[in-house]
């Protein structure tokens, strides 16, 4: 009878042992890609820059799994012979006028396993069944050309959508290590009975930011501006006013009327208004033309407008012929986009029902607030109702003056109460000014002047009226928002507080040297070669302290994967 029980013991065992097997859940590998931080990119695209990316590449190793009863110990050892990271770029947009329509603006890709294949593995036994994780550095070079990151909003501010957007992917291809492996009815079902020796994987995508802002230039450099409390110098704009078949008032009078126009070169989207300083004299005229001629008031508006330039799946000409975008063969549909937006499919649902989509659609808005003034009154500025009979427009340096902070709206440019209408159409928001692959955004300032002129005199006074039209072109841009807090120290026998470092002029004047400079590729830390000298204690100091307790702490057991030597000719991660 004990035969037999151990008879159907070992039965039992092996039964146990093959169900085991059949069931089990090989050991995967899984990769996720974490980059540090996002890209700030500054001043205008350039193709002759680039900018650092760095972070790191997840490695986990996850161990086997079954469905029925615990895995048995095992230990696990693969050889990581490649590992590719790849950087995308890709431009979309959805517009009810143009359709849908996307480019790929750049994909580019760098080996980060150098000098052979890197071992990988690790012995889980009953107990410790917690994936194993391995950091790998990387560092890529992005391109200084390409548009910043952004979005589209509707509604009510709960669904966003990628318009510019950028993706880091890693690819690895490894090997397993072991003599042979074991028999699964995971891989009998994939129709194989064992394994491949070679196996790849990708990991998801990886949203990267890229950001670009304008540096204003050092204070003391704007002495010389209109608006010396701005950031940015002021650009004035100068002509005169040039008359058509249509005007009204006489061409030779309106040809002596002198205007200049002073702007910042760019404004804040951060601030809350700009400054405008508009300066106007009639040159030339005959004391006569100057009491005829009158300025009452003027008007100021400020637009935004959106370009949609777009073909299905196609980028602006303009924009591919001056940067180095991808070829058309890599452009979808040709090759489709790894990633596209939510919206997308419902697009393509009711495109059946919907009207062929145009090549270009326009849109203006209006950046100013809803109670801005419609006008402003010029009666006291140039005096006798508006009119330039004074004579003191006979000196050259004469002129008339206007000056007015002109404000901005910075979120909705629409009314909030006709946000549900944009719950299928995107919000219109005040954006930067640029020239995108598939969206042109351009900012300009009208400024409006209500001319009159006396034709005749007497009673029967016949008086011409006119509008006289100056278009400005403004420049919206993005500031960086880090700012450096210095410390102040009190210096003795002053009463003053100065800083302990100057200003930097740039943002990156205090920084870490780079990352490659302290360590090895594979996280070592490298040798100084100037080291600072080892610290002696005088021998008139004190005598040396009581030293403290030592505290033990039991941790669990953790893999470092990092080596404790400089790199050799192998490298392995155990």
């Amino acid at each position: 009878m004990l035969h037999d029980a151990l008879q159907s013991s070992s039965f039992y065992h092996s039964l146990r042992q093959t169900v085991s097997d059949l069931t089990l859940t090989p050991c995967k590998l899984q990769l996720e890609v974490l980059p540090l931080d996002s890209v700030d990119m500054y001043g205008e695209p350039d193709k002759t820059s680039a900018y650092s990316l760095s972070g790191h590449v997840e490695v986990k190793l996850t161990p086997p799994t079954s469905l029925l009863y615990d895995p048995p110990p095992s230990e696990e050892r693969f050889a990581l012979e490649s590992l590719v990271l790849t950087f995308e770029g890709q431009s979309e947009l959805l517009c009810p006028e143009t359709g849908y329509a996307s480019c790929r603006l750049i994909e580019f890709s760098q080996e980060l396993i150098q000098g052979g294949p890197i071992e990988i593995g690790h012995f889980w036994d009953e107990n410790l069944r917690d994936p194993q994780r391995w950091l790998i550095t990387f560092n890529l070079a992005v391109p200084g050309w390409l548009p910043p990151s952004c979005s589209t909003t509707f509604g009510s501010r709960k669904r966003e959508e990628h318009e510019v957007s950028y993706r880091l992917y890693a690819k690895a291809t490894y090997r397993d290590m072991r003599p042979g492996s074991s028999k699964s009815l995971r891989s009998m079902c994939y129709g194989y009975s064992s394994l491949p020796s070679t196996q790849t994987t990708t990991s998801p995508g990886s949203i990267v930011k890229i950001n670009r802002y304008t540096l204003p230039p050092a204070p003391d450099t704007l002495t010389d501006s209109a608006f010396p409390q701005y950031p940015f110098p002021s650009v004035e704009f100068a002509g005169s006013v040039k008359g058509t078949s249509s005007s009204q008032i006489p061409v030779d009078v309106l040809s002596k009327l002198r205007v200049l126009a002073y702007l910042p070169e760019h404004v804040s989207m951060d601030s809350e208004s700009f400054p405008l300083h508009l300066r106007l004299r009639p040159e030339g005229f005959t004391a006569e033309e100057r009491r005829r001629l009158r300025l009452p008031r003027f008007a100021v508006t400020a637009t935004q407008t959106e370009v949609w330039r777009t073909r299905r799946s196609r980028m602006s000409s303009k924009f591919a012929e001056k940067w180095p975008v991808p070829p058309s063969s890599e452009q979808p549909p040709k090759k489709p986009l790894r990633v596209c937006r939510d919206d997308i499919r419902e697009y393509e649902y009711s495109l059946l029902l919907s009207t062929p989509p145009s090549t270009t659609a326009k849109h203006t808005y209006s950046i100013l607030p809803r109670d801005f003034p419609s006008a402003f009154d010029l009666q006291d500025a140039t005096m006798d109702t508006g009119s330039f009979a004074d004579g003191a427009f006979d000196e050259p340096d004469t002129w008339v003056q206007m000056r007015l902070d002109v404000p901005f709206r910075r979120e909705a440019l629409v009314d909030k109460k006709r946000l549900e209408q944009y719950e299928d159409v995107p919000i219109p928001k005040l954006r930067p000014s640029e020239r995108g692959p598939l969206l042109t955004v351009v900012h300009a300032l009208d400024v409006v002047f209500t001319c009159t002129y006396d034709l005749s005199e007497g009673e029967d006074t016949n008086i011409a009226m006119d509008e006289l039209r100056l278009n400005l072109p403004l420049s919206f841009v993005r500031l960086p928002r880090r700012t450096f807090q210095l410390p102040i120290a009190e210096l003795p026998g002053l009463e003053m507080r100065q800083a302990v470092l100057p200003p930097p002029s740039l943002p990156y004047a205090i920084a870490l040297p780079a990352y490659s400079q302290l360590y090895y590729s594979n996280g070592t830390l490298r040798e100084d070669p100037t080291p600072l000298p080892r610290y002696t204690r005088n021998p008139e100091d004190a005598v040396d302290p009581q030293p403290s307790p030592v505290v033990c702490k039991q941790t669990p057991a953790t893999k470092l994967p990092l080596s404790p030597t400089a790199p050799a000719t192998s490298q392995s991660i155990a």
